[in-house]
């Protein structure tokens, strides 16, 4: 979409008003429920609740950072779960609707034509009824294939020594995880996204992944330590930390002195910890839109208080807001190696 950024006053507007918007959204869902008694159960009625409010939390950061294409995406995302769980490909329209109208009714003009511009956009680009494109990958590799098999039927032990066969092949641990765990990743979030596997299988499989990291990297020999140092963690509410996991893994294997934190961590506890470890780098992952005004608000608070610390960012959300955070921190990693080429280069400038 080509439109032009939205001015300060329709920002802040959007920002005061959230809550009065969201409770708005809330309402008419319930109303909309309501005129369908009993045509959906309680689980589809929690998801399509889900999905309204993460549409809101996806708006923020598009509204905030410029990325309109977003909602299209977003779109597409929401269409795909809500139909494939038997809700109908209509109600990503409505969710875009419902929002549209809470905005024109609470927000004043001026700023209000602003906030909705980017949404009527994202509704003509979005046929009604349309097919949802899925997100990742939907034919995985026969690698990725084999290694999904293993993962799905609990075979923890024959999903590692699967991974490990690469890295006797000569390939770098960092290569088999961009070219094996984290495709997998991906298309373990597809089938969910599809309802082709359910949570807990989601969850298996992604435990099964941790496993077969924890086994790749014991194998390998540890380099001599260095005096360099990372805290790694996802950004707040962001709950994807395998990609973060592994990173910390390639750091430890060259000799760093890591701190792996992971996800769950409020802002405030990654900042007290940053400023007791004093590290040399911070790596910190943001993979979902909704969290980009999140990530941005961190760095630049651990700008302001560790200003010696160096900042990394890796994840999809942080991709394609590279242009605005770009100039906050030291890197963005597009993929696992190319973050341990930042690290490795940010070590030695500092030797």
């Amino acid at each position: 979409m080509n439109l032009e950024p939205l001015t300060p006053q329709a920002l802040a507007a959007f920002e005061r008003l959230y809550p009065r918007i969201l409770a708005v959204v809330r309402e008419k869902l319930a109303l909309e429920l309501g005129k369908q008694s009993g045509k959906f159960n309680r689980q589809q009625e929690e998801i399509l609740g889900d999905c309204y409010v993460r549409f809101g939390e996806t708006l923020r950061a598009v509204y905030s950072f410029g990325l309109y294409e977003s909602l299209v995406e977003e779109l597409y995302w929401l269409a795909s779960v809500l139909e494939s769980r038997g809700l109908g490909r209509e109600w990503g329209q409505k969710i875009l609707e419902t929002w549209t109208i809470g905005i024109q009714g609470l927000v004043r003009p001026a700023e209000a034509d602003e906030l909705s511009r980017p949404l009527i956009r994202a509704q003509t680009s979005v046929p009604r009824g349309a097919m949802a494109p899925s997100s990742g990958e939907m034919e995985p590799s026969e690698d990725v294939q084999k290694y999904l098999d293993f993962a799905f039927e609990n075979k923890r032990r024959e999903a590692a020594e699967f991974a490990q066969a690469f890295l006797k092949l000569g390939l770098a641990p960092e290569k088999v995880a961009d070219s094996l765990l984290m495709p997998a990743l991906r298309q373990i979030g597809v089938l969910w996204e599809r309802n082709k596997i359910s949570a807990a299988a989601e969850h298996l499989a992604t435990e099964i992944t941790r496993y077969v990291i924890y086994r790749l990297f014991d194998s390998l020999p540890k380099k001599k330590p260095v005096s360099v140092s990372a805290i790694l963690a996802c950004v707040p509410g962001d709950q994807h930390d395998i990609g973060t996991d592994l990173m910390s893994n390639l750091l430890a294997g060259e000799g760093w002195s890591v701190v792996f934190i992971g996800r769950e961590s409020p802002q405030q506890d990654l900042l007290e910890t940053v400023m007791r470890v004093r590290p040399n780098v911070v790596f910190l992952s943001v993979s979902l839109i909704s969290h980009l005004p999140d990530a941005r608000s961190l760095v630049l608070e651990l700008k302001e208080k560790a200003p010696d610390v160096a900042i990394i960012l890796g994840g999809a959300a942080a991709l394609k807001a590279k242009d605005i955070l770009a100039p906050l921190v030291a890197g963005i990693a597009s993929s696992l190696e190319d973050g341990r080429r930042i690290a490795l280069n940010l070590a030695k400038s500092r030797a």
